[in-house]
């Protein structure tokens, strides 16, 4: 699938014809289609019919294959933790039947597979796509040994990688690709884009997604959404004189209504959307406009009026200090009330 804000990445490409690159790397923020842009460009380079800036035509023999998981010529490399997920979905199995927890990373073995059967020639004569991601999980065994493909690549051998962070990948794996980014879409877009699907409350959910449709759509559609107007609601006001009642309401937030049961959310999720409020109060503190909460500048510009951009910014810098340890905190409720307190004492009273 191409989503609307990935056309002109998509009409770029096209418009090379047979100069197509043989690697490309797809980097951006999550939540903007990457991978599904990926898999309608290798099933575009594989079908046997489409020309210009046409996708697959989803009816010849290669497409019937790529719909039925069966091409030989599109090869996918991911760790082995995704595989559950792409076959069950969310609830995906968390091990293998042995009690032993699938990879997060790609291995060298599975690069090796990879590059051991392009050294065959293409089963259909035409070219041969290898899909890769997230590209920041390979070890640096996997990307050196991925390497040596890309240095000398076998002939009408397209290499696509997805990686959300760039950065984290090897030096030299990113200059033997060519880099094509995708950026966030101009937010009316995005909410207009959101509002077709259904979504409501489509601000609040793009702004606690830091701008990403995809996953502001799935956050509608997620038990997180019951919680994400209550949420927005208490740091814009009740955190503010009441931490400790926050607090205590968050934390139920986390627990599920019986024993065993998920909660709404979890702590890491919480820390992060407060966040991202955060960087957009020291934003408009300094005089900018706010990135993603846009529907809630009136509220940031009380708060912004009750501070200034010296205290925003520390108390912002602290919460990147406490971040990690969100994941294991030793008590949950204390951990909230800490971080709800220190929140208000970022703001003067009221008089």
């Amino acid at each position: 699938m191409i989503y609307d804000w990935c056309k002109s990445q998509w009409s770029q490409l096209m418009a090379l014809a047979e100069r197509m690159p043989h690697a490309l790397l797809l980097a951006g923020p999550a939540g903007l289609g990457k991978r599904e842009f990926a898999e309608a460009l290798a099933a575009r380079m594989l079908c046997e019919r489409a020309s210009g800036e046409q996708v697959a035509c989803g009816e010849c023999a290669s497409c019937r294959l790529i719909a039925t998981d069966n091409h030989p010529d599109w090869l996918v490399v991911r760790p082995e933790a995704l595989d559950d997920e792409a076959d069950e979905g969310d609830e995906a199995a968390s091990d293998d039947g042995d009690g032993k927890a699938k990879s997060k990373l790609i291995r060298i073995a599975q690069v090796r597979a990879v590059t051991d059967r392009l050294g065959v020639g293409s089963h259909q004569g035409g070219y041969r796509v290898v899909l890769l991601y997230p590209a920041e999980a390979m070890n640096v065994d996997a990307a050196n040994a991925l390497l040596k493909s890309l240095e000398e690549p076998p002939p009408k051998t397209l290499f696509l990688l997805i990686t959300d962070h760039p950065r984290k990948l090897l030096p030299t794996i990113r200059s033997r690709t060519r880099v094509l980014s995708f950026q966030q879409p101009p937010i009316d877009q995005s909410l207009a884009w959101l509002a077709a699907q259904g979504v409501r409350d489509a601000g609040d959910a793009l702004a606690l997604c830091a701008g990403s449709p995809l996953h502001a759509r799935d956050l509608a559609s997620s038990k997180d959404a019951q919680i994400q107007a209550q949420f927005v609601d208490d740091v814009s006001k009740h955190a503010l004189s009441a931490p400790l009642e926050v607090a205590a309401r968050w934390d139920g937030w986390l627990k599920g209504r019986k024993k065993g049961e998920p909660g709404l959310t979890d702590l890491p999720t919480l820390v992060t959307w407060l966040q991202r409020w955060l960087a957009d109060l020291v934003l408009l503190a300094q005089a900018g406009e706010p990135r993603v909460f846009v529907g809630r500048r009136a509220q940031l510009g009380q708060l912004a009026e009750r501070s200034d951009v010296g205290t925003v910014l520390r108390g912002y810098n602290e919460l990147l200090k406490v971040r990690a340890l969100a994941h294991h905190p030793l008590n949950a409720r204390l951990f909230l009330e800490d971080m709800l307190i220190r929140y208000a004492r970022l703001f003067r009273s009221q008089r």
